[in-house]
């Protein structure tokens, strides 16, 4: 009779694992929809679908706006359509007149949750040691993106200034003075970060001192300051940081010069 009970409490034990295991798995799964679900509505206002990002480690072709245009069959030529640009691919430069170059590579590496081209890598990661034992905190907040990817964020800032009730001729032309239109953003060279708050109140931490006096050493500038806006055509961003190399920041900064303003120096010093 013992044994019959123990037996009976053993299937009984048993059973009710089973129903504890199935409903965990019906919980996680519940979970996983739900989660689907947000990010899909998350994206619902784009218009456009989420793209996929290839894995670390895998060379990818960057198109151009350019390229784009040119293989829609649309007529019209930019100014970067026979913009030279230097020998040295950390000078690479982009922005509203000059695209990205045709059959631009990027080799992602992860660093963090974000990405950035393999051949930054070691610097961007030793800056980021050398300001963790400074008892300064940097963190990446975006840094390769998509050609597709920058499309998605420049119609939502143009459909938030519209909601605020401007035109959409008046929010295109505020949304432009702080994002690239795509296929002229630095980001797609994977030699960019945004760091920290994306805040023109960044400009007021010790982060930033401490990047004014320190990027350099480690090969980056600051890409867009208020001093140069009529050159660059973007507003002040104290986030901002390009790759140059350590010479190419040390003598920009030296300068004072912008990235626009160096490559035309060096050019006019016989460099190709």
């Amino acid at each position: 009779m013992a044994e019959n009970n123990i037996s009976r409490r053993s299937r009984r034990q048993r059973r009710r694992s089973k129903e504890t295991i199935a409903a965990l798995v019906v919980i996680v799964a519940m979970l996983v929809c739900m989660a689907a679900v947000v990010i899909s509505l998350s994206f619902a206002g784009s218009g456009v679908e989420i793209p996929a990002r290839q894995a670390a480690g895998t060379p990818i072709r960057v198109e151009s706006g350019a390229q784009q245009t040119a293989q829609a069959g649309q007529a019209g030529e930019t100014q970067g359509s026979s913009f030279r640009q230097l020998s040295d691919p950390f000078l690479v430069l982009v922005n509203d007149e000059v695209p990205l170059p045709d059959n631009w590579e990027v080799t992602p590496s992860f660093i963090g949750e974000e990405t950035v081209d393999i051949r930054i890598y070691d610097q961007l990661n030793s800056m980021m040691l050398a300001a963790e034992e400074d008892g300064v905190s940097l963190w990446i907040c975006s840094g390769y993106r998509s050609v597709e990817e920058q499309e998605i964020i420049l119609d939502r800032d143009i459909k938030l200034h519209m909601n605020n009730g401007m035109s959409e001729d008046e929010a295109r032309e505020l949304a432009l003075r702080t994002i690239a239109r795509p296929g002229h953003s630095e980001h797609h060279t994977g030699f960019v970060v945004d760091l920290n708050d994306v805040d023109d109140a960044f400009e007021e931490t010790d982060t930033y001192r401490w990047l004014c006096e320190h990027a350099e050493d480690y090969g980056f500038v600051q890409r867009y300051r208020s001093d140069k806006v009529d050159i660059t055509g973007i507003d002040n961003e104290s986030w901002h940081y390009r790759y140059v190399g350590v010479e190419n920041a040390r003598q920009m900064n030296e300068l004072n010069m912008c990235l626009e303003e160096y490559v035309q120096y060096l050019k006019e010093q016989g460099v190709t």
